[in-house]
This record gives structure tokens, sequence and C-alpha cells, in this order.
């Protein structure tokens, strides 16, 4: 029984719409066509009754006159036991491979999505012509010359970097004639890379939504300063120990290595953005272009490949990255302790990261949320839980004694400011039974 695909089509007869399945294999990863299969998997009877020869000779004679580049060495076709005609198609290294009779337009070049076929859209063309050629967009000639860089001389400066023109040179902003290149264009002021940040409510109405332009360099400091400010840290009071437990919605340095990770492997040449999203319960990264010459399992086992090497050098010698490469690893890092992990989605066009909100809790209809018999919610300060603490591990303690064991440690830290944590950040929590003279403190179940 036959069955469709990623990789392999059915087609009943040797019908001219088979051209574009072979179009779109050889832009795509390849594939197998069988012809003489119905749509369900069996064998097409009458197909077996049709010329062998005229069939090979259809094929032949597309190879020769119907495709472009001249796929020959790409395509094999043969029967197989079932009479069914197996055609072969490799990926092409000459891409895009299109309809000769339609050119290497939309109309003419196809490429594979799961099990089907679409047209590409003029930048996915574009695309291809520039991988095929091995186009370096870093080092290519910027079209705008009128340049100026004055935040990125800023950070030269705090870097102790002289922006001569053998720096320039050598970061690439300028090449050999001294013309700039695109890297430089993104380090100008007048860069046009545009990176959106929003934050959303409950309701999904924004709560903060701005677009960030200038300098890439100015572009990261504006979009890290936000997240930051984004990564709120919850504390809860540990009752067995009497510690403050702090917990960052995003904890370590997973969200700056995310953001981060997005402007050092964005594909700057694409038409979009980098979007930094930040819901109740997640944040979504997403950068324009998928892993460069890479998958998912290899980022994850630590491969490294690099889609804009001049950008990583500046970026590293500026002191915005430090061990590049280990931005994905670090995070998961961040995350090993946690129920719930990054998700990691990638596409041709674009590589998704979303982390997710550690403070983040789901509230059950049924339960009050953050509630354990170990925890409080509850803002108190360190000298409040040095009381909790003492009245914990000596029930009936007086202030005066409370004072001899906590000024040995602080000699700020006098009667008058216990007695006013007892009175109010620890009404509640603590209470004095007996007379004020005689009398002591106990913790109140």
């Amino acid at each position: 029984m036959y069955k469709e695909n990623n990789n392999e089509e059915l087609k009943r007869e040797m019908i001219d719409d088979i051209k574009k399945e072979i179009v779109a294999f050889l832009n795509s990863d390849g594939g197998t066509i069988y012809v003489g299969v119905n749509n369900d998997g069996t064998i097409y009877s009458d197909f077996l009754n049709e010329d062998k020869d005229k069939i090979q000779l259809k094929l032949a004679g597309w190879i020769q006159d119907a495709f472009y580049p001249l796929p020959s060495n790409l395509i094999r076709a043969n029967y197989n036991q079932d009479g069914v005609y197996v055609i072969e198609v490799k990926e092409g290294n000459k891409k895009p491979y299109y309809l000769r009779e339609k050119g290497p337009k939309p109309s003419g070049v196809y490429k594979r999505v799961g099990t089907s076929i679409r047209k590409c859209n003029d930048d996915e063309i574009l695309s291809m012509i520039m991988d095929s050629n091995h186009y370096d967009f870093e080092s290519d000639i910027s079209e705008n010359q009128d340049l100026t860089f004055k935040y990125f001389n800023r950070i030269c400066a705090e870097n102790s970097i002289t922006l001569n023109k053998k720096q320039m040179t050598i970061m690439g902003i300028i090449n050999s004639n001294g013309a700039y290149t695109n890297i430089g264009l993104l380090m100008s002021d007048q860069s046009p890379i545009e990176v959106k940040i929003a934050v959303y409510d409950d309701n999904m109405n924004f709560k903060i939504k701005k677009t960030f332009n200038g300098s890439l360099l100015k572009i990261i400091e504006d979009v890290q300063d936000i997240a930051e400010r984004m990564n709120d840290t919850s504390a809860v009071i540990d009752t067995n120990s009497w510690k403050r437990i702090e917990t960052k919605s995003y904890p370590g340095k997973s969200l700056r290595e995310i953001i981060l990770n997005a402007f050092c492997h964005s594909n700057y040449f694409i038409r979009s953005n980098i979007k930094v999203e930040f819901f109740k319960d997640k944040v979504k990264v997403t950068s324009p272009g998928g892993l460069f010459n890479s998958s998912i399992d290899d980022m994850l086992k630590g491969v490294q490949t690099y889609r804009n090497q001049k950008l990583v050098h500046i970026l590293d010698k500026m002191n915005y990255i430090e061990n590049f490469g280990t931005g994905i690893p670090r995070t998961l890092e961040a995350y090993e302790n946690s129920d719930r992990q990054p998700e990691f989605y990638n596409s041709e066009n674009f590589f998704i990261v979303y982390l997710p909100n550690l403070n983040y809790k789901e509230e059950s209809p049924n339960k009050s949320p953050n509630k354990s018999p170990n925890k409080i919610n509850k803002k108190i300060s360190d000298l409040g839980l040095s009381i909790l603490s003492i009245v914990s591990d000596k029930p009936g303690i007086k202030v005066p004694e409370i004072f001899d064991i906590i000024s040995n440690t602080d000699s700020t830290i006098n009667v008058d400011k216990i007695r006013y944590s007892l009175k109010t950040e620890l009404k509640g929590m603590v209470e004095l039974r007996g007379s004020k003279k005689t009398g002591g403190y106990y913790l109140i179940n």
C-alpha cells in the first residue's frame, strides 16, 4: 500500500502537473513520485496498460526541455515490481528550479510544503538565488552611503575602541574600497531594522506596544531594558526556615540570552521584524529566518552555525555576548528544575522561542491560588524574618531577649524597631501571651 507524505507523492497518470511536483522536490528536500497509484494507495489498473516506452520518453523530454536549470543528474526513474513508475528526485543545488515556459517567477517556481506544493513568492525566489550563489548580506555594499555612527561611536568609546578607518575595515563596517557595507548600515543611526515589543493583559489588550529603530546596538539596549523590567521577581516566606524564596519570572539569564540569540541569528535580508511578546504565562520571541544550516536537534546538542559572523564578532567585541553559542544551553539549564520548559519552533522563514513564566499560576475554581501550608505570600522585612525565626525557635521570648540575639549581628537594630515590627508587619502572625511585663511572644498557628 502506497501513502503520501512529505517526501512521497501519488499520481494516477503521467500528467503535466507532475512537472510542478518535480520542481517542488528540486527546490525542497527531494522526494519520490509514484505514477500509477490512486489517492487511497491502491494500484490504478488502467496505468498498467500504458505504453512504458512512451512514458519514459515523456519524462526524458521534460528533463531536457521543461525545467531550468537542467536537472539531468537529479532525476531517476524506473518501473517497480508493481508496475508503478517511480520517479526519484534529489534536492537541487542550483535553486530556484522552475518551469522553463514560466520563468523564475511565482508562476513557475514551486516548493514542497507537507504533502502538497505551493508557489514560491518573490522573496523566497530571491533567497534561493542568494543561497545558491553564496550571497553574503553583511559584506554587500549598502544602498545607503550617507550614514552616521553617533550611537555606535559611543559604545565603541565605552569599550576603549577607536573607530578609525582601519578598525571599521576589520569589523566589516566598510569594505576595502571604503564603501559602507550592510553590517555598517545595521550599526549606523540610519539602520532600517525595526524591532517590536508588546505586553498584553489577560484579555489580550496591549499594555505596552513599542517599535524600536536606529542603530542595532541601541535597539538591543532598548529591548533588553523593557524585558528586564518585565522580568518580575516574586517572593514567598518558607515557614520551615523563615527564609525568603525569590523566583524570577524568567530564571537566570534565559530571557536575555534568547533575545540576544534572536539578534545574532536573524535573517536581516528578510523584510520582517524581530518580535518580543509578553503574555501572562509566557514570553514569545520571534526572529526572521529559520535556523541556519542546522535543525532544532543540532541546536540543542550545541552545534553552532553562523548566519551573521560579522555581527556576532561586533557584539562580542562590545561585550554584549560572551561564550557565543551557549545561549540555548544556558536557557535550558536555567529551567532544569522547572516542570515547564522552553519550547522551540523552526520553519524556513521564522524561528520562535517560548519561555514559560515561572510566576504564573493557573487558578483553579475550587482552590485559592498560591496557597501552601509551608509558604506565606506576604512582604516581610529582613528584621521581621529574623524575629519570626527567633520566636519560632524560642516560644514565649520577650522583646529584650529578641534584641540581645539580633543586635549581635546587626548594630542598627534597637528595641523600638523590634516592637514596631511586632505591631505592624507581624500582626496576625505573632501574638503576646500574658501581661506586657511577664508575657512573651508566640507564633499564631
